[in-house]
């Protein structure tokens, strides 16, 4: 039964929560935008902008997912929500957005959801539309201006006072600012958001709510379809915000950069931690063996008084002793068995070595067009021992090198050689997508690498955290993380030399990026990486290459140090 309070019709108009819905039509483009600036909230200084939201449970199809948890969020900080793929993060945010707990009435709840639908409209009049109030008050003086005939000029004036007040001046830089702070050139701002793509329209979403600056602001994997420089500015510009803030990621660095606390979603609850993502799980884990110990001694006093109300209850000499010792037994504290999550580990096949290098370009031209050149005097090699970081901008061209590299696209001029007896898997998110849904992922496996009983790869399958019921089910009923992990069974079923990953966290939680990590640093053959994803770079790779130019650029440092020359724009 679901417990949650259910809030009147009354809460449910006075929450004043605001959605940026996935796929608006153009019908709804065309009214006023859904989400919006709201001005003078220094007017409501006494209000309290915290907010305490209590016995909240959420049921989906059966599955508590939480039970009678507590919500707790304090005016300005920043809360990382944490948690296994599954467990209801992203169904949290969307309850608090869809209004099923009441919300004070003064408070400003923003979820962004989804990417904008494109339009005729730029970027920046989608930004901008959302200050409802500036819109309808320029409107009005333009109608003011034309058809003022008399000499009373009062409302006139009144409206010039009003945009003022609230900095209309200031508004297009102030959007242009957030616009271009997440990567969009000039061009992009301008032109209409028909011809961008959808990880771009993700960001006009994503600059809308940040223009608006509600008082609450959701965020779920705020970071994806980001390439670094723009996360870098989006850490920054939540940092120095006023927002509170409720984000899900499952980027390590992300979290550690912004977050002031974080909420543990494990076992239907809800736990609060102080600190980022780093400081969670060192204070967890000294939780866990403290709660261990204590429940150690706990078992062991228990043990002991069965032992002797066991061994003498016959005594009829100890029979005072022994009820004694019963009274004290039901008296004694009980204390709970320490509840983990279950480790995510995954397990690359060993491979041969070979001769290097597997793969090698030496001055490489390439373009899709003679007029559109993407690598001039390009050079890279890769050996067989190789961990490669290659490092972006979003359509820098990184996929486009790949398939240079492995010989899937020929160069307009230059060299490539290809080691003969070199085997090599690519991992993308098509190949994921290229996954038969309706096979089980044993079946998947037994359809492409024919020849062995099920039990063999059951046995793979469990090498990449895919087990029991999981192996045997249609993949179409799989999460997104599991189905990655199939994809990547998949691709290292051929004991490969090198393994091409294409942006490999995309679908992993935060455990599975880990598992990936340590598998990496594990595996003896090479591997390339594509990744934005700083935890894995830094921790699995040691060479970084960057896009610079129409070529790539071995940066001379470690990840730290790059992110460090980024920031001071030394690239």
């Amino acid at each position: 039964m679901d417990k949650r309070k259910k809030p009147s019709k009354n809460d449910k108009k006075r929450a004043q929560i605001q959605v940026i819905q996935q796929k608006e039509d153009h019908e709804e483009q065309n009214r006023a935008p859904l989400v919006m600036v709201r001005h003078n909230r220094e007017c409501a200084s006494n209000r309290v902008y915290d907010l305490n939201i209590e016995n909240i449970t959420i049921i989906q199809g059966g599955q508590v997912l939480l039970d009678n948890a507590e919500l707790q969020l304090t005016h300005g900080r920043k809360y990382g929500l944490i948690g296994r793929n599954g467990v209801g993060k992203s169904s949290l945010l969307y309850a608090l957005a869809r209004g099923d707990y009441p919300i004070p009435e003064h408070l400003q709840v923003l979820l962004v959801e989804q990417e904008m639908v494109g339009n005729h409209k730029s970027p920046l009049q989608q930004v901008l539309e959302t200050d409802i109030e500036r819109e309808q008050l320029l409107k009005e003086y333009e109608e003011l201006v034309a058809n003022n005939e008399d000499d009373d000029n009062t409302r006139l004036i009144e409206v010039q006072k009003r945009l003022q007040d609230i900095d209309s001046h200031t508004a297009e830089s102030r959007a242009s600012a957030i616009l271009g702070g997440l990567g969009f050139s000039h061009e992009m701002i301008i032109n209409p958001s028909d011809k961008l793509s959808g990880g771009w329209r993700m960001r006009v979403s994503l600059a809308r709510a940040l223009f608006v600056q509600p008082d609450i602001l959701l965020l779920d994997e705020p970071t994806n379809h980001l390439d670094l420089d723009a996360v870098i500015w989006l850490e920054e510009f939540i940092a120095n915000s006023e927002m509170t803030i409720l984000l899900v990621s499952h980027s390590r660095a992300f979290l550690n950069s912004v977050c002031t606390d974080i909420i543990h979603y494990f076992d239907s609850q809800l736990k609060y931690y102080k600190g980022d993502y780093d400081q969670f799980e060192k204070t967890r884990e000294e939780h866990l063996t403290l709660q261990k110990k204590k429940y150690e001694f706990n078992q062991a006093e228990r043990r002991e008084a069965q032992d002797f109300i066991d061994k003498f209850r016959a005594n009829a000499k100890l029979a005072s002793l022994v009820q004694s010792r019963i009274k004290a037994l039901d008296k004694m504290e009980v204390v709970e068995e320490v509840k983990e999550e279950k480790k995510t580990n995954f397990r690359f096949p060993q491979t041969e070595k070979l001769v290097s290098p597997l793969f090698r370009i030496e001055d490489v031209k390439f373009g899709y067009s003679p007029n559109k050149i993407i690598y001039e005097n390009l050079n890279f090699a890769v050996d067989s021992d190789s961990k490669i970081a290659i490092i972006g901008d979003n359509g820098a061209g990184k996929s486009t090198f790949l398939k240079l590299l492995t010989g899937k696209l020929e160069p307009i001029s230059g060299n490539q050689y290809k080691n003969p007896k070199v085997f090599y898997s690519f991992f993308t998110q098509h190949f994921i997508d290229q996954l038969d849904v309706n096979l089980s992922p044993v079946e998947q496996l037994q359809q492409k690498f024919p020849g062995n009983k099920s039990e063999h790869y059951r046995a793979f399958l469990s090498r990449f955290g895919i087990f029991s019921e999981k192996q045997i089910r249609p993949i179409k009923n799989l999460s997104g993380g599991q189905k990655s992990r199939v994809a990547l069974a998949i691709a290292c079923y051929t004991e490969p030399h090198l393994l091409i990953l294409d942006e490999p966290t995309n679908h992993l939680d935060l455990d599975a990026i880990d598992a990936l990590i340590e598998a990496l640093q594990n595996y003896n053959g090479g591997y390339i990486i594509v990744s934005h994803d700083e935890h894995l770079v830094a921790k699995a790779c040691n060479e970084i290459w960057y896009v610079k130019n129409k070529s790539l650029v071995k940066f001379k440092g470690d990840f730290k140090e790059y992110r460090k020359a980024l920031i001071k724009k030394q690239l």
